[in-house]
């Protein structure tokens, strides 16, 4: 039969407000602090909304379905309780598989026990009705059943969930401890309305409002998420950029530990297991020693510090930037890792490309200066040697030839700098082809000696040529003809009177091996140091005062370079000089270009 009871009025009340926070909080439903506060105000919502139907409606038929309902609602408060306690203390490395499956022993146990209550008498011994103020009520006494599933497990998670809050109270500054403190209150509530029922302090007379209270948690929960802000729309727009980032963030709190970190953290650190969140910083970066280091040391007056960070060759640009409340205190820390290799391998091919265009600005002056210099002095003594013919020219012929000779060497000197210079400026913008072939290399060689016979001979120098005639080369011809004719021309220059310019070819098995040696001035160590730079000013004067401006030597290396060999040069300093330089004997895949 209906009635009208006070109490059911003040459960249904309680029933609306646990509606009303569920519904309000459905929005956020993706946070799992969200989750876990409406299993517990489900399972308020039970415990009440049947409590009452049981206090208003009397029927013998429908009360054990209600009592048992609102165990079973009881029970998941009591989960609902001990989730949304873990997510509030950032104890969440707690919720392991193994926890869960003993978490749900209690609802599964309440519902065997209200299952097997018809057959076995398991939830109560004694159900009754009385008259309290003229209105019926049930009385039932617990079973030992009801006892272990309402009191005995409730008690065991109240302890564990007492422990958790406690420890926050005691880790947390002052700026964290009152929300804890709330917590902790209105968990109490339960409790106390519970053991002051069963000493028999009730407000309201033969009435337990341990359900009642029991919203009252779910409202002090719900005003701590909302004052302290645990939830807005702001921290999960964030949170969503924060975890779609490139860059690998993660976050400490105040202690350094590690409260949470993005996707690309865990890539970066290798992290697969979330049970490392709120573990300190040296557990978290234990494989990269150097991060732990660097934050051991890191300022407290600085708000912003950056470094640069390596790891399996990659640079990161690692930006620590402390968070503090309003009263400036530090309350933790963000950690972001930038991964700025690429930036850095072009900044290292920038630095590379300045360097080789400060190299070629230098060739290029030294050039202009040669060419400047070079060209004038023999062009300056054509002009003058033409002039005076033009006036002399019935003068006696012993002078006349003297000047004729002297006007054909400054012009061989302009002709041949003339022409390495196109040589060159080919080369360097890649219009000199490669076009490789065998040949004779003692032929290469008699074609270039043949070109400075008259020069050797005015010079009385003679050469001694040791080319076997099996010697084949596998090169371009043309480039190797001007290597030759460069090398024998400054051996020429450099020669004394009457001496020798020895040319000969070693079998290096791979190679064979071409020496021009000259008995003339020689070299000095620092010279033959600048011989093969772009850049250096190399200036010498030969045994009759021709001059050396080092072009044709660096020609000599590229064409070698280009043919798949090598160039290289000693002396002694008094006694001549040798040139060495190899050509290969066959095909091979590095020589082309």
């Amino acid at each position: 039969m209906w009635q009208f009871h006070p109490y059911s009025v003040l459960l249904f009340l309680a029933f609306s407000f646990n509606l009303g926070l569920g519904l309000f909080v459905l929005k956020s439903f993706r946070l799992n602090l969200v989750k876990y506060l409406l299993i517990l105000v489900l399972g308020s919502m039970m415990w009440t909304g049947f409590y009452g139907l049981d206090f208003i409606y009397i029927t013998p038929d429908l009360h054990k379905t209600f009592v048992s309902l609102l165990y079973i609602g009881v029970a998941i408060a009591n989960v609902g309780m001990v989730l949304v306690s873990i997510e509030f203390t950032n104890n969440q490395h707690l919720l392991t598989r193994r926890f869960w499956v003993i978490i749900i022993i209690q609802p599964l146990f309440t519902l065997a026990v209200c299952a097997l209550d018809p057959i076995f008498k398991t939830l109560t011994l004694d159900t009754y009705l009385i008259n309290v103020n003229g209105r019926i009520q049930w009385i039932q006494e617990t079973n030992v059943g009801g006892f272990i599933a309402s009191y005995l497990l409730s008690f065991f998670w109240s302890i564990f969930v007492g422990i958790l809050l406690l420890r926050g109270i005691l880790q947390s500054k002052d700026t964290e401890r009152n929300r804890y403190l709330l917590i902790l209150i209105s968990f109490l509530f339960i409790w106390v309305t519970a053991i002051l029922h069963k000493v028999g302090v009730r407000p309201l007379p033969g009435l337990n409002i341990t359900a009642v209270m029991s919203t009252m948690q779910a409202i002090l929960i719900f005003f701590a998420i909302g004052y302290y802000r645990m939830f807005d729309l702001l921290p999960l727009v964030r949170s969503e950029i924060v975890d779609e980032l490139d860059e690998a963030v993660v976050i400490l709190d105040f202690n350094n530990r590690v409260v949470d970190w993005n996707s690309s953290a865990e890539n970066l650190f290798s992290i697969k297991d979330k049970k490392v969140a709120l573990v300190s910083h040296k557990l978290f970066f234990l494989q990269t020693p150097e991060v732990i280091t660097k934050l051991d040391h890191l300022s407290e007056k600085r708000t912003i510090s950056k470094w640069t960070w390596e790891k399996d060759g990659k640079f990161w640009e690692v930006t620590a930037k402390q968070i503090r409340d309003s009263n400036r205190k530090k309350i933790g820390m963000v950690l972001v890792f930038r991964d700025n290799t690429e930036q850095r391998n072009l900044e290292k091919q920038m630095a590379n490309v300045n360097r080789e265009l400060l190299v070629a600005n230098g060739t290029k002056d030294r050039f202009l200066s040669i060419i400047s210099h070079d060209l004038r002095g023999p062009l300056a003594g054509i002009k003058m040697l033409l002039k005076v013919l033009n006036e002399d020219m019935k003068k006696k012929e012993d002078a006349l030839a003297g000047m004729t000779q002297s006007l054909l060497d400054a012009t061989e000197s302009v002709f041949s700098l003339l022409e390495n210079l196109l040589e060159w400026s080919k080369l360097q913008r890649g219009q000199e082809e490669f076009r490789p072939n065998y040949y004779r290399l003692d032929s290469i060689v008699s074609e270039c000696v043949e070109l400075f016979s008259l020069s050797a001979k005015n010079k009385g120098i003679q050469f001694e040529i040791n080319i076997p005639n099996h010697a084949m080369v596998y090169c371009d011809d043309r480039m190797i003809i001007t290597v030759i004719r460069n090398l024998i021309s400054n051996a020429l220059k450099f020669s004394h009177q009457n001496s020798k310019i020895q040319i000969s070819a070693i079998d290096t098995g791979f190679h064979w091996l071409v020496s021009i040696r000259d008995f003339g001035v020689g070299m000095s160590k620092t010279t033959i140091d600048k011989l093969f730079k772009p850049g250096e000013v190399i200036k010498s004067i030969g045994t009759q005062g021709e001059t050396g401006n080092g072009i044709g030597l660096l020609l000599c290396s590229e064409f070698v370079t280009v043919n798949g060999g090598t160039l290289s040069a000693d002396s002694d300093g008094a006694s001549g000089s040798v040139f060495q330089f190899s050509i290969p004997k066959k095909e091979e895949e590095e020589t082309f270009i």
